[in-house]
């Protein structure tokens, strides 16, 4: 009698291991097709934009399928095209390039594909060996290696900063209505991040598109449609309590499962077979833990994004689980919703006590970034038509604040193909007509000057100014665009307070 003998995991199902790779495949290139078409389509992109990102895709595919190509000739010693069709390298290169940057250049892509290949695939035994999810050990090795390291191939390819970037710049907290309003404009609002309406990450953007493809996959059952709805709910979850303990509004938990990857980690990593637990309870555990750790990384660890590191946490976790619930009848329901119920309710609480110790942060200036100012610059010099926008005023007693959102350096500099203005805040006594404060609300110009015009030996020359008479502050060397951006915003907001409409 012959045995048959194959490696875990093995389950029954009517789709075949070939199939449902194929209608994966098909899906992930759905999502990344998406962002080449945004890409092209939009008037402040532009067809770099697309080409580079289909660099980046192609490269990755060449270097995960050449890498498997030359493992099973020389070290598998088995037929090259039959062990590509039964190990599906390209899997893993389009999940791989699909968590990077738009503006990455081909060297990172080259050498993160690789290693996802090789070190978090191969070298564990090939597919469905691997103990940590390839793609994100590809990833997570990126970051480290490069990290703010990393330049644009291209010169003219924006590299602003992700949701994610610019709200863990703030300690992830924002509490007035104005500044909220101010950062979600920066990315065409809520719905703007919900619908991918930015540059990020070539595959992570579209949330909405993301979650119909993963309720496709879902209902042809080659996902467990329960990892990726736990985990969701619970992101969403402990990013309402922080929202409750920080008096913020409803649209923090949207951002939260809307930005950094959470939907495409949700559909497209948590629900790999290989790396989760095997029985559905220890999925749901599994969803819950990825989430919790991605809430503490976020707010806590001084980083813009948890989801992967979260995701080969937990790989690693998995062994744990599977031991742990192994043996448990499949009836005792009351146990395994008592161990659930135990996990999320640590999670909560850890949640609660972590969302008391965090704040609004001010931009870091360095105590030796003081500016050099230069010569004086009058406010009537520079005109404010066509160059501002106030975005929301509000009267609080003898203080009026005002947002204002004016054009600085970036729309004077030929490399920016897609300006955004700065934001600033005034405000202004209008019983004794004189200026109380301006600060900054979000920096869209060189990022090297944002020290210089963000220190108070700069801002604090508006404090007091009579707003009745001309006046002048001293300019800061080397940024002459942006301290001009600052004055417009104040003669607007004079303009408001003495000829209001």
């Amino acid at each position: 009698m012959k045995f048959t003998f194959r490696v875990s995991p093995n389950y029954r199902q009517p789709l075949s291991t070939q199939w449902i790779m194929t209608e994966l495949t098909l899906c992930i290139a759905v999502v990344l097709g998406y962002n080449v078409v945004y890409y092209y389509l939009n008037p402040n992109l532009g067809p770099e934009y697309a080409i580079h990102a289909l660099s980046m895709i192609a490269t990755s595919l060449v270097v995960a399928i050449g890498t498997e190509a030359l493992w099973a000739k020389f070290y598998a010693k088995k037929p090259v095209l039959k062990y590509l069709t039964q190990s599906f390298p390209w899997v893993t290169a389009l999940l791989f390039v699909g968590m990077m940057g738009v503006n990455k250049p081909l060297y990172v892509i080259i050498v993160g594909s690789l290693v996802s290949t090789l070190i978090g695939k191969l070298i564990f035994g090939g597919f469905g060996q691997n103990i940590f999810n390839p793609a994100g050990v590809g990833r997570a090795f990126s970051v480290l290696a490069f990290g703010g390291f990393i330049a644009s191939q291209f010169p003219d390819v924006v590299t602003g900063a992700t949701p994610n970037q610019v709200m863990e710049s703030l300690g992830w907290v924002i509490t007035k209505p104005e500044a909220v309003t101010a950062y979600l404009n920066q990315f065409n609002g809520l719905w703007g991040l919900f619908s991918g309406q930015y540059v990020g990450a070539i595959g992570e953007t579209n949330t909405l598109l993301i979650m119909l493809v993963g309720l496709y996959l879902s209902v042809r059952k080659i996902i467990d449609w329960r990892v990726p709805v736990v985990f969701i709910a619970s992101l969403f979850t402990f990013a309402t309590i922080i929202m409750y303990f920080k008096g913020m509004g409803w649209w923090y938990p949207i951002f939260s499962i809307s930005t950094g990857g959470a939907m495409f980690g949700a559909v497209f990593m948590l629900t790999d077979p290989v790396t989760s637990p095997t029985s559905i309870p220890g999925r749901i555990i599994f969803a819950i833990g990825v989430a919790f750790l991605a809430t503490l990384i976020r707010v806590k660890g001084h980083l813009p994004e948890g989801v992967i590191r979260s995701i080969l946490f937990m790989n690693m976790v998995t062994p744990l689980i599977d031991r742990g619930l192994d043996g448990w009848p499949l009836k005792a329901m009351k146990k395994y919703a008592f161990t659930i119920g135990t996990v999320f309710a640590v999670s909560l609480l850890t949640v609660s006590f972590t969302a008391t110790t965090i704040s609004y942060k001010e931009p870091y200036v360095p105590e030796d970034s003081i500016p050099n100012l230069g010569d004086p610059i009058l406010f009537s010099t520079l005109p404010t038509a066509g160059n501002v926008n106030i975005v929301s005023t509000t009267v609080t007693g003898d203080i009026t604040t005002f947002v204002i959102e004016t054009k600085g350096h970036a729309y004077e500099a030929e490399w920016e193909t897609d300006p955004k203005p700065n934001v600033i805040e005034v405000k202004i006594n209008t019983v004794t007509k004189t200026i109380v404060s301006v600060t900054f609300v979000t920096y869209h110009d060189t990022a090297s000057l944002q020290y210089a015009t963000s220190h108070p030996v700069f801002l604090k020359q508006f404090d007091g100014l009579s707003i009745i008479v001309d006046n002048s502050v001293d300019v800061v060397i080397g940024a002459t665009f942006t301290t001009d951006s600052v004055i417009r915003a104040v003669n607007a907001a004079i303009a408001a307070v003495l000829t209001p409409q």
